[in-house]
């Protein structure tokens, strides 16, 4: 007995085996959507004509698995200067990890753009290299030719790095810094970090662990951020900083409005459009 084509009773109990192990809605529909794609690979006619009780399954399940994604806590201006007093700027290690950081921030990029998993897996394509970023006298130049959203090479990404005069936190001077201590030609990966013999290329496994080092050293809980948390800052630092909305989108490559859900609002925040709505009723 063929398995396929497979019945919307079937896909049924598949959803709601799958609810035992997975509490997000979301993750379910993924798999149900796995099934579609492997009937429509095979040619075989895929069961639609009762598609509104998998839509039924979809909202109960939803009822009985309350689920709110866990989202890694961004990391803030102040975070950052707190995490530059426990490094050593005359450390190569440590000023590379920083000016990691720095662009991981300001650039609001994904890590998959910055540090490959393994030295093995770096991709020059990807992930960046020294000749990706131009220095010019008061700013930075990073181009990217991949992204998330850039897979086949459409567009590039230029986004610029500006001088952040007599700040720690300035990627301009933290770029500069680790090119005088850690040089190296164009088509090698931006961030290098010394061993026993020359440089190895800065991983996404010693990036996130220095990370979660640092951050335990600032008093926090490392556990509650990730490599993610600095796109979600930088993006929440942007739009406190009045930048247009549209800018921010720009900015970290978002292909469409998602990124509203990186933005954190604290209580100030909040408050500020009870006053404003308050005033208004004043006037």
């Amino acid at each position: 007995m063929s398995p396929l084509p497979t019945s919307v009773n079937t896909l049924c109990l598949y959803g709601k085996f799958l609810s035992r192990s997975f509490k997000s809605v979301a993750s379910i529909q993924n798999y149900i959507s796995g099934v579609k794609t492997l009937h429509l690979l095979l040619g075989v006619e895929f069961p639609t004509e009762d598609w509104f009780s998998i839509k039924l399954l979809f909202r109960g399940l939803s009822r009985q698995n309350h689920h709110m994604p866990r989202r890694a806590l961004p990391i803030t201006p102040q975070i950052l200067f707190q995490m530059y007093e426990f490094l050593d700027m005359s450390n190569p290690s440590d000023v590379t990890i920083w000016c990691c950081f720095l662009f991981a921030f300001f650039l609001m990029v994904r890590k998959s753009n910055l540090v490959p998993t393994s030295a093995k897996n770096f991709d020059p394509h990807k992930q960046l290299c020294r000749n990706n970023v131009i220095v010019f006298s008061d700013y930075l130049l990073v181009r990217m030719e991949w992204s998330k959203t850039i897979q086949f090479g459409n567009r590039k990404l230029e986004l610029p790095l500006v001088k952040i005069k007599e700040s720690p936190l300035c990627p301009y001077n933290a770029y500069n810094r680790m090119c005088t201590l850690i040089p190296a030609d164009g088509d090698k990966p931006a961030f290098l970090i010394p061993q026993s013999k020359g440089y190895k290329t800065l991983c996404y496994s010693f990036f996130q662990k220095r990370l979660r080092d640092i951050l335990e050293m600032c008093g926090l809980n490392s556990s509650k951020f990730s490599s993610h948390s600095f796109r979600r800052g930088g993006a929440t630092w942007a739009f406190h900083s009045k930048v247009p909305s549209e800018l921010i989108q720009f900015h970290g490559d978002w292909r469409s409005d998602a990124y509203k859900v990186y933005l954190e609002f604290d209580l100030q925040d909040k408050l500020s459009i009870s006053r404003a709505m308050a005033d208004e009723i004043l006037n």
